[in-house]
């Protein structure tokens, strides 16, 4: 193997999940292995937003980790500190299509044990999201 370790090998070929267009972009901004490793743990739409958020912000190693895990970052090199579970929850948007509803539905009654509290939580998500959705209006965003 080239004086390579097994565990080395391995990294290096996880790298090979990440998807073409964020691989490429990783190869021309030169992006080190340590902080790819967290991306590839990631859904494979969201590694191209990724790897261009540790371009734009110079995320170190720590932050990207802390990013894919949904930990508040640590450092303030971001311009704005958002929340975990508002970050967590716009990760949840942005893959909600690759759930089906049925799936959900079954979730949700396992976590809530209860159709009337399934239904009730299902209400504040929806008039959080037609919060939200003014926000984006009203801003322009």
């Amino acid at each position: 193997m080239g004086g390579i370790s097994r565990m080395h090998l391995s990294r290096y070929k996880a790298l090979l999940q990440l998807s073409d267009e964020a691989l490429e972009l990783a190869d021309r901004h030169d992006i080190d292995e340590k902080k790819l490793r967290y991306v590839t743990g990631m859904p494979t739409d969201t590694h191209t937003e990724i790897v261009r958020q540790i371009i734009s912000f110079h995320l170190t190693s720590k932050q990207v980790q802390e990013l894919c895990s949904g930990e508040d970052p640590s450092s303030d090199d971001p311009p704005e500190k958002l929340p975990a579970k508002a970050v967590k929850m716009a990760r949840t948007l942005h893959s909600a299509n690759e759930a089906s509803a049925q799936d959900v539905a079954r979730a949700l009654l396992q976590e809530e044990h209860d159709v009337h509290l399934a239904r009730a939580r299902i209400r504040s998500v929806v008039d959080l999201l037609n919060e939200v959705e003014r926000l984006l209006e009203k801003e322009g965003m």
